[in-house]
């Protein structure tokens, strides 16, 4: 007794296509279970690095401001302060005066004087270079006698050493988080604001003269990496906050922008986690039920040995111990590939590639408890099936036959109802900057997954029903399907299951791809018609031509908005150039246009003559469904309207550079689509789903192996079937054409049901997942064709490969040998 259990590892040998599906099997099993642990510590560090591409990278770490105006006379005194406190601590320190009248030995203007260390070197010079004077910005001197060398007030201020190009947004890092203090805002002080006349040094600033100087604002800033996830965004937090507590009297505002981000990164995981684990679930359970099917198709190989070993005293208990022993070590090394794939594959599935300290551990831990629940299934397989064969093979399963009659579907069901009701009231909504997110409620987002999962075990069940009831058909007049249909009959069980996986893979591909695609699609649209255009900028109302650089890509529009009604002034001739694509007739441009609900009646808004419009667009760019849109040669004054935009299709950088080449003076209202609206909760649904189309493709690979396996499960059957048909004269065409119908029944079978279920259960909730429904338009189911293309692809390969390996079976059997087996 001895031998034949210590030679069981060796002897799985002789099974190798066994050993492959077990492999094979463990491995997708322990994907799917560490790639979902991956995958939603990932979602944390992309929401993290996210939401950080909208900040300033310099103020990541807490920071102080002084706003109030200190008095200039007691800033050395207290820059030294600080310095002593902080001791070696790396920090950037900034002062600025406010704007006061001045000279720089020629004409009066008005300036403001800054000192910031490095500023020299992120400044771009047009004329002169030394470091020993002041540099002052191109918008001073082109509106002054200034030449370099010169010392204004008299003498008192340093010489002019340099005239630099004024600093535009967008801002590099390294200014960004002095924006507020070297961007001007010129359209709204268009008297007093300017740009900074830079300081040699510290000493400088501090002795300029009291005629320059008077309040003074500082700014504390401390350069620190960038933090990768969730945790060092919390330590950088944490210590930040605790290293500027010390210096923090005397400064009106504490800048901490990583706290909410924080709070949104860790939401984000809870999300991602909570939306993918009814389905990780499910596929555990599939995947647990793909290790018991392969140890049934061992037992039915081994039956001979395993009924020689029951004759010589083992029990079921030890013979469930012989299939561990030959399928344990696939089993293992399965699940260390598949936690290996999971692993290597990161980037591709993933929204991020960064992992949180740990979570590798996790993943590992959770392979590892797969692979024991797999080892344990293997074993109580074989056990309870050796029981079943030896001790009552003549009293059938009563559980499975109890489990196979219970209406699981109806319970299901049941489920997407209620998950329905929690789509409709899921209370989704964003805001248009950096904000909280949404409550992402995971039981609407398991509705679509629901409807799916009801519709394959409805054809699942189906399918039973149907051939336990095909003995009825008489089709003896066409023997390819005859023959197809009695295989098919033959083999009810494993046909239904790889029926209801592969419904069930199917249709979760096509919800994963139809909600991911109309999340990416409505973030962008939405953005667009938000802005109007990719980048905008508000200019003067005297900017009546656009500079030749926009001239083709770019608009001027107007914007008039009071007590809740909003309008826009547009140019037809240039408005469909910079505007967000949108389908309108140009001809429309022409006249005043009501848009959307907005009132049928006469309405005056400020500088817009009254207008009472025939004619209507149910949206348009930056009005959403409500409000007028006005040509600007009905306009009486320009100065009337509220304000000014150029809209165009260029990137934020190109349009203010061509802005501020051509003279234009410009606010700091600026800003471009991609940054305009809080894309967060839109990017939460699309990574949940894009793990589900992951899964999805899991459950694909799992339902081919089924299917695969289901004919080797059969080869003896299936030869002996193809031998006496091919001796009572069924050509080999013929037979190759009866395999293909039957595989193709079941693999077409599930296409259908999955891609039906999944584009139903889509269309009914991709309008309601709409995490911003002010904004317009609402998500739309993308284009199913390629997933169609790729499915239908992809199943016709594995039903051709499972009938050569079918007809290949029955053609190089020997029918003496098989009569006597």
């Amino acid at each position: 007794m001895q031998i034949p259990w210590r030679a069981a590892p060796r002897a799985a040998l002789s099974s190798p296509l066994t050993l492959l599906v077990s492999v094979v099997t463990a491995l997708l099993l322990s994907f799917v279970v560490a790639a979902a642990v991956m995958h939603s510590a990932a979602s944390g560090s992309a929401a993290l690095a996210y939401q950080q591409d909208r900040l300033c990278k310099q103020a990541l770490h807490p920071s102080l401001e002084s706003t109030a105006g200190a008095p200039h006379e007691h800033i050395a005194e207290g820059i030294k302060a600080i310095t002593d406190a902080m001791g070696d601590t790396p920090m950037l320190i900034g002062m600025y005066t406010r704007e006061k009248r001045t000279d720089f030995g020629g004409g009066q203007t008005y300036a403001k004087f800054g000192y910031r260390p490095g500023a020299m070197d992120h400044l771009k010079v047009l004329q002169g270079g030394s470091r020993d004077g002041l540099w002052v910005p191109q918008s001073i001197a082109a509106t002054t006698d200034l030449r370099l060398g010169e010392r204004g007030l008299g003498g008192r201020l340093p010489p002019v050493t340099a005239v630099y190009a004024d600093v535009t947004d967008p801002l590099p890092d390294w200014w960004c988080s002095e924006r507020a203090f070297v961007v001007p805002n010129a359209l709204d002080r268009d008297e007093l604001a300017t740009a900074v006349v830079w300081l040699p040094s510290a000493e400088s600033f501090y002795d300029l003269p009291a005629e320059v100087t008077g309040p003074t604002d500082v700014t504390v800033r401390f350069p620190a990496d960038e933090p990768r996830t969730v945790d060092e965004a919390r330590a950088l937090l944490a210590g930040g906050t605790a290293r500027v507590a010390p210096i923090r009297e005397g400064f009106n505002r504490v800048v901490s922008p990583l706290v909410l981000p924080v709070e949104n990164a860790a939401q984000t995981v809870v999300n991602v986690r909570s939306a993918v684990l009814p389905l990780t679930l499910i596929s555990l359970l599939v995947g647990l039920a793909g290790v018991a099917t392969v140890t049934v198709q061992w037992v039915q190989r081994r039956q001979s040995e395993l009924r020689l070993l029951w004759v010589r005293g083992a029990g079921p208990v030890a013979l469930g111990g012989r299939g561990v022993l030959e399928l344990g070590l696939p089993l293992v090394l399965g699940g260390a590939a598949g936690f290996g794939t999971a692993r290597l594959l990161l980037p591709g599935y993933a929204p991020s590639d960064v992992l949180p300290p740990g979570t590798t551990t996790a993943a590992a831990l959770a392979v590892v408890v797969v692979v024991a629940a797999s080892l344990a299934v293997a074993w109580a397989t074989a056990a309870l099936r050796a029981h079943r064969v030896f001790q009552v093979a003549g009293r059938g399963n009563r559980l499975r036959k109890v489990l196979t009659a219970l209406p699981w579907e109806l319970a299901t069901a049941a489920l997407s109802v209620w998950a329905w009701n929690r789509v409709q009231h899921s209370g989704l909504a964003t805001t248009t900057k950096i904000g909280g997110l949404p409550r992402i409620d995971a039981a609407a987002l398991a509705f679509p997954l629901l409807v799916v999962l009801t519709a394959a075990l409805l054809a699942a069940r189906s399918g039973r029903w149907a051939l336990a009831a095909s003995h009825r058909a008489r089709l003896w007049s066409r023997p390819v399907a005859q023959l197809a249909i009695r295989r098919l009959a033959a083999a009810a069980g494993p046909v239904t299951g790889v029926l209801l996986v592969g419904a069930l893979a199917v249709g979760t591909m096509a919800v994963g791809t139809a909600i991911a695609g109309s999340q990416r699609t409505a973030l962008e649209v939405k953005s667009g018609m938000f802005t109007g255009a990719n980048s905008y900028a508000q200019v003067s109302s005297k900017v009546t031509e656009l500079p030749p650089a926009l001239r083709g890509d770019s608009t001027i529009v107007g914007y008039v908005e009071q007590y809740g009604r909003r309008a826009l002034v547009v140019d037809p001739r240039t408005f469909r150039d910079g505007a967000v694509p949108f389908g309108i007739d140009p001809a429309l441009l022409a006249e005043p246009l009501r848009v959307g609900d907005a009132p049928r009646r006469e309405v005056r808004l400020p500088g817009l003559p009254a207008i009472e419009p025939d004619a209507w667009v149910p949206s348009f760019p930056k009005l959403g469904t409500s409000g007028w849109v006005v040509p600007v040669d009905r306009i009486a004054d320009r100065d009337d309207v509220g304000s000014w935009y150029v809209w165009s299709r260029k990137p934020l950088a190109e349009l203010t550079g061509a802005l501020s080449a051509a003279g234009v003076k410009l606010s700091r209202n600026v800003d471009e689509k991609e940054k305009a609206v809080q894309g967060l909760p839109f990017l939460t649904i699309r990574w949940t789903f894009g793990f589900v189309t992951a899964l999805g493709a899991v459950l694909a690979v799992v339902a081919s192996i089924a299917l695969l396996l289901a004919v080797e499960v059969r080869r003896r059957q299936n030869a002996l079937s193809g031998a006496f048909s091919s001796r009572m004269g069924l050509g080999p065409g013929a037979m190759l054409r009866s395999h293909l119908l039957e595989l193709g029944a079941v693999a077409g079978s599930a296409v259908v049901v999955g891609l039906v279920a999944g584009a139903v259960s889509s269309g009914f909730t991709v309008p309601k997942l709409d995490p911003a429904p002010r904004l317009t338009p609402a998500p739309q189911v993308p284009d199913v064709v390629p997933l169609l293309a790729t499915t239908a692809a992809g199943s016709v390969l594995v039903v051709l490969v499972a009938a050569w390996v079918a007809v290949r079976s029955a053609r190089s059997a020997k029918i003496g040998e098989l009569i006597r087996g």
